[in-house]
């Protein structure tokens, strides 16, 4: 089999998809579409976490930090595209969602030292966990208060 993964990614990907709507079995590319399919996985996965991580930033400066948000109207319009960017993702992949909540502690810990960063504000004057759920962190409607 001829193949021209390496050279013209996206003639490849055209040629497997044609293989594969044949039922042309014998010209298929085994191996590479195999690590397609789980790198797929793994890129929007790790796409929702940044996004996640970023979010909780913003969220922390936001809510803890209130007398700044004047002079950082951008805190704001970073919260909601970074809500949209883990909506793109979630409407690709659900079940990605569920899992939000199990990395939720680990994206928290390095959004509070960069809150920390962001804002001049000692790292102790955010709380040690994470004070919402991964659900109301990705909730457009939710805004929290101290």
């Amino acid at each position: 089999m001829n193949s021209n993964y390496d050279t013209d990614f996206y003639e490849w990907t055209q040629q497997q998809a044609k293989a594969i709507r044949q039922g042309d079995w014998d010209q298929i590319d085994r191996e590479h579409l195999a690590e397609e399919i789980e790198d797929m996985w793994k890129v929007d996965s790790g796409r929702l976490w940044h996004h996640m991580g970023e979010l909780l930033v913003w969220l922390l400066a936001y809510t803890y930090a209130p007398e700044q948000r004047q002079t950082h109207g951008w805190w704001y319009v970073r919260i909601v595209n970074h809500r949209c960017e883990i909506e793109v993702v979630v409407d690709v992949w659900p079940n990605l969602a569920a899992q939000a909540e199990q990395r939720l502690d680990e994206s928290y810990d390095r959004a509070r030292e960069i809150a920390s960063e962001e804002t001049g504000l000692p790292v102790d004057s955010f709380p040690e966990t994470c004070p919402w759920t991964a659900q109301q962190v990705i909730d457009a409607t939710f805004w929290p208060e101290v």
